[in-house]
């Protein structure tokens, strides 16, 4: 909304042709009103000539806007309350001002939230623009104005990337600017992301998504590299990115990626979607002899499944049994849209042998399903996802969580024995984080232990 207004804006201002300056020092009131135009909710401070050359006859007429801070903002650096703008601006009569002509005028303000820049915006509408402003508001008005010749507002906004002010004001204003800005603003990007990893320890999130936003190939380039970074936080960043639409990164490159368990299932998706899902077979039938995490043993179990019966549902029956199983063991809220998971002595639960009955009835048919299916292995990967079921936080009633845990065991012991120590086996061999090692080691034991 915010941007089809400002188009609006533009045009209008634009549609008042640009009238030469006038004699004695004063801009003509059109030049004046598309300032107030481009500046909706502001409301001119000052405005008058603030500067007159002898030898030329070149004068600068200056104006300054002034718009209240927000009062519950309490920290505000405006000491004032208010944020400012300056704009001063010179007849285009043939004499340039010069490069060094923007530091012969006062440009303090008494303060900001945001970061502010003093710079030279170009020529346009009669007259050279220089203005002092955050970057949000020197780019609409150089665009609005159609100035040229003035700052590359490219160069300007991959500096601030670098800027940490308020709310990150700047730094999100300039990620936005580079949507699908191509491939021209890459090495921008990158040179401000150099010095960025000299002087600040977090990683430089906001380049990598500009560097996305761009929507280039040669931004897919630096993606690619740098998700193959030493440093893991950035690898991961950028592989995180490149696995979300639009997906930037060639065949090759998410080929490789395929047994990073995190990304595992979206990749996946990717090549169903580019129609490819020949080139990572191989791979997935490996990865499903040796998974890293019990996640991505379903995913590539789940697309394997697939693959082998094109035209089957996307979910497994086994999995969506086992997901069933999991969603109808609560104590209350049978209706799907009025789940509410209780501990066991509630007020209303009701007594444990009633609902230990009540369960049984509930989940019978969904056991039924995991007892004849001819899919062991389907029925291993969901039952221990069961058997494993642990979520963090005050999500779950702890109880709730055990109960769960206790009917996935009872699933795995459906299976042959056989059978299922050599998946144990497997995944004690294969499975990487020590978290999903101790779960492992708790189903064996439970498993054990009948």
């Amino acid at each position: 909304m915010l941007r089809v207004w400002l188009m609006i804006v533009c045009l209008s201002a634009l549609t008042l042709q640009a009238v030469p300056a006038a004699s004695g020092g004063r801009p003509d009131s059109d030049t004046l009103k598309k300032i107030q135009l481009l500046f909706p909710g502001w409301k001119v401070n000052s405005s008058g000539r603030c500067a007159v050359s002898r030898t030329n006859g070149l004068w600068a007429w200056k104006t300054v806007l002034e718009h209240p801070v927000n009062p519950r903002l309490k920290s505000s650096l405006a000491r004032d309350g208010k944020g400012y703008i300056i704009i001063v601006m010179v007849p285009d009569i043939g004499i340039d001002p010069g490069k060094d002509f923007i530091d012969l005028f006062n440009w303090t303000i008494p303060g900001s939230d945001l970061k502010q820049y003093t710079v030279f915006l170009g020529r346009g509408s009669g007259y050279y623009w220089y203005m002092k402003s955050d970057v949000a508001r020197l780019e609409m008005f150089q665009r609005c104005m159609r100035l040229s010749g003035g700052i590359d507002i490219e160069e300007l906004m991959a500096e601030a990337l670098n800027v940490s002010d308020y709310d990150l004001y700047t730094s999100r204003v300039a990620v936005e600017y580079f949507r699908s800005r191509g491939p021209n603003a890459v090495p921008k990007i990158m040179r401000s992301m150099q010095i960025w990893q000299k002087e600040e320890k977090n990683p430089p999130i906001q380049h990598l998504l500009a560097l996305k936003l761009t929507g280039s190939s040669a931004a897919a380039e630096e993606l690619m590299k740098l998700a193959g970074s030493t440093n893991h936080d950035i690898a991961h960043r950028a592989l995180a990115l490149l696995v979300e639409e639009p997906y930037l990164g060639t065949d090759s490159f998410y080929r490789r990626a395929l047994s990073v368990p995190e990304y595992t299932g979206k990749i996946i998706q990717i090549f169903k979607k580019r129609k490819k899902m020949d080139m990572i077979l191989p791979r997935l039938k490996k990865l499903v002899k040796a998974p890293r995490s019990l996640q991505q043993y379903s995913e590539v179990l789940a697309a394997l499944r697939e693959h082998e019966k094109p035209g089957q549902e996307v979910v497994l029956k086994e999995f969506a049994a086992c997901n069933d199983i999991m969603t109808l063991m609560m104590r209350m809220g049978e209706d799907s849209g009025d789940f509410k998971y209780v501990a066991i002595e509630a007020d209303g639960a009701g007594t444990p042998t009633k609902l230990a009955e009540e369960e049984r009835k509930r989940i019978e048919p969904h056991l039924e399903v995991l007892r004849k299916s001819k899919d062991h292995e389907a029925v291993f990967v969901g039952a221990v996802a069961m058997a494993a079921f642990a979520p963090s936080g005050q999500v779950v009633a702890k109880e709730y969580s055990s109960r769960v845990r206790r009917v996935g065991v009872e699933i795995i012991r459906m299976l042959p024995s056989s059978f299922v120590f050599a998946h144990f086996d497997m995944l004690a061999r294969s499975l990487q984080e020590p978290r999903e090692q101790a779960l492992l080691q708790m189903i064996r034991h439970e498993y054990g232990g009948r």
